[in-house]
């Protein structure tokens, strides 16, 4: 987890009871899960296994850039040569569902008929932000990638503040409700919000991943 219970408790400066504790954790966890869901990303640098099945209308392309497989004359009518059509196939870019891609620790790929075989990288396809282009691929080849992504660097400590601020308000209304309760007495507290604030969420919102 991004904040621990003792990170909160550090915050707080105070010390919790074994049910608090308790409550502490999942308070903690639920807010970086919140978080994770605003932000459509993992806080922390989290491996990944994830398959992919190849579009079954993937096809070749008419081009004389690079990959080129093969060419095919065309003639006129009366059989002169009219020129050569290369035909190629363009890298298929493969979108992960976490990102950012920090690491790519492996690719295999089995293919429709044949053994499953483990891609190269910088051969058999490019390590993207989001996601692999995987070259030479064909219609039905199911590609599983394990993968390392996550949010880390300058971001992250704003982050713990946000989550360390909002497990704030929930632990005091909890205290204020359980010494209400202890005391028999309305206390004159007036609760505080829980979850995070649109104020917070806003000063993120570069962070969230918009997906098309």
């Amino acid at each position: 987890m991004l904040v621990t219970r003792a990170d909160l408790v550090s915050y707080m400066d105070v010390t919790f009871s074994l049910r608090q504790q308790d409550a502490a954790d999942m308070v903690i966890a639920g807010l970086q899960s919140e978080l994770e869901a605003y932000l459509r990303r993992p806080l922390e640098s989290t491996e990944f296994v994830e398959s992919h099945t190849i579009d079954s209308g993937y096809t070749g392309m008419p081009t004389s850039s690079f990959l080129s497989v093969g060419s095919t004359d065309y003639q006129n009518s009366d059989n002169s040569p009219v020129g050569a059509v290369s035909w190629s196939t363009p890298p298929q870019t493969i979108y992960l569902n976490n990102t950012p891609v920090i690491s790519i620790e492996g690719v295999t790929v089995k293919p429709i008929n044949g053994p499953i075989r483990t891609l190269v990288n910088e051969v058999d396809y490019q390590q993207l932000s989001y996601g692999i282009d995987y070259f030479y691929g064909y219609a039905r080849d199911v590609v599983t990638i394990t993968y390392t992504a996550g949010l880390i660097g300058g971001g992250i400590p704003m982050f713990k503040l946000m989550i360390l601020r909002a497990a704030t308000r929930e632990m005091q209304n909890m205290h204020d409700d359980v010494v209400g309760l202890k005391d028999l007495t309305t206390r004159e507290v007036a609760p505080l919000e829980t979850g995070f604030m649109e104020k917070e969420l806003s000063a993120v919102r570069r962070y969230r991943r918009v997906r098309i």
